[in-house]
């Protein structure tokens, strides 16, 4: 797999990745969530499904973030809103899947992070994670979804109900 900062690709699907795409939101979208909830921009990445490399990008994104801070001082954010995520192959082919969660994603001190989210969520994995979590290096899941990333990339928890393969579905 191509190595990709896996910090950037949690927090891309989780809506927060605060680079490359930029949008253009109305303020009334944002203001119905009440204060401090801000646009979540994201970027694309690229991930694998064995040696395909896969392209990784928001294909409609209207995710909002609000950033807070739990009793041990770390930064966590509550996502919602809507967000379909493009994945491709060089070979042409592509899917659009619906990822919009909501969840939320604590970023710990030490570098680990958690993403705890309902509804359908989308993820990428190295081969390493997914088959620690016993899915798909690509997915869709349906459910309560917590998952822990550690310091060294080490991942443990579960996806909830696994409803789509995206590997298989783009072989």
């Amino acid at each position: 797999m191509h190595k990709t900062n896996h910090k950037a690709r949690v927090i891309f699907q989780a809506g927060l990745l605060a680079t490359a795409m930029v949008a253009v939101v109305p303020a009334g979208n944002a203001m119905a969530r009440g204060g401090g909830w801000e646009f979540a921009p994201s970027g694309a990445y690229d991930a694998a499904c064995g040696a395909t490399v896969v392209h990784v990008s928001a294909a409609v994104n209207r995710e909002f973030a609000w950033l807070g801070t739990d009793a041990d001082g770390n930064d966590v954010y509550k996502v919602t809103g809507s967000l379909r995520i493009r994945y491709a192959t060089d070979a042409g082919k592509e899917l659009v899947v619906n990822s919009s969660g909501p969840g939320h994603l604590t970023l710990y001190s030490d570098g680990g992070q958690r993403v705890q989210a309902m509804g359908l969520n989308s993820f990428t994995f190295t081969e390493e994670q997914a088959d620690a979590l016993g899915v798909p290096q690509i997915s869709v899941s349906s459910g309560p979804f917590d998952v822990t990333w550690n310091a060294d990339d080490e991942v443990s928890g579960h996806l909830g109900t696994i409803i789509r393969n995206i590997c298989a579905e783009l072989e």
